[in-house]
C-alpha cells in the first residue's frame, strides 16, 4: 500500500521512467536495494510504494538506458556484478512482470556496454528502440563506420542500433 512515509533507499546508477501517472524506479546501486521490487511514485498523491515483481529481471543492475513504450519500459545493458551487459527486458506496469526479449552475448551487436542513450521511434508503422553510444567492455564485437577509444580501461562507442520490437530484429548502422 502506498505510503508518503516510504521512502526508497539512497542509490545511484538507476532511472526512474513515467507512464501515466507513475514513475517506476528499479535497480542502480546502495545499500537496501531489492531487484526483485520496483518502486513506484504516484504523482498525485506524492506516495511511494514498493511492488514485488515476478520474471527474470535484467543482468545489468545500475548503468542501464530505459525507456517506456506504452505500458511496458525496456532496459537495455548496463553493468552487473561484475561485468557489462547487452541484454534487453522489458517490465509491464500492469502485470509487474519481467521478460527477457535478448540475453546477454558477446557473440553479437551491440557490445556489452551501459551508460548508453537510448529512445523510443516510431517509424515505417512500427516500434523501435534505438540505442547509442556507451561505455563497455572491448570483448565484443565491433561495429563497422563505429569509432572506439579507451576511457579509464573501458571502450567508448558511438554505435547506434535499430531494435524492433515486432520482431526482435536489430539493426546496425
Amino acid at each position: 500500500m502506498a505510503s508518503k512515509n516510504y521512502q526508497p533507499v539512497k542509490r545511484s546508477g538507476h532511472s526512474t521512467v513515467k507512464v501515466g501517472d507513475y514513475l517506476y524506479m528499479w535497480g542502480g546501486a546502495g545499500s537496501g536495494v531489492h531487484y526483485d521490487l520496483i518502486e513506484v511514485y504516484h504523482l498525485p498523491t506524492g506516495a511511494w510504494d514498493q511492488k514485488p515483481t515476478t520474471g527474470t529481471w535484467p543482468p545489468g543492475t545500475r548503468g542501464y538506458s530505459s525507456v517506456a513504450i506504452g505500458k511496458d519500459i525496456y532496459y537495455f545493458g548496463g553493468f552487473g556484478s561484475v561485468i557489462y551487459e547487452n541484454s534487453l527486458h522489458c517490465f509491464n506496469v500492469d502485470s509487474f512482470k519481467w521478460r527477457e526479449l535478448s540475453p546477454s552475448s558477446s557473440d553479437y551487436d551491440p557490445m556489452k556496454k551501459g551508460f548508453c542513450g537510448m529512445v523510443s521511434a516510431h517509424f515505417d508503422g512500427e516500434d523501435y528502440l534505438v540505442i547509442i553510444g556507451g561505455l563497455g567492455s572491448s570483448s565484443t564485437p565491433k561495429q563497422p563506420n563505429a569509432q572506439y577509444n579507451y576511457y579509464y580501461g573501458d571502450l567508448r562507442c558511438n554505435e547506434i542500433h535499430y531494435y524492433r520490437i515486432s520482431s526482435g530484429y536489430i539493426r546496425s548502422t
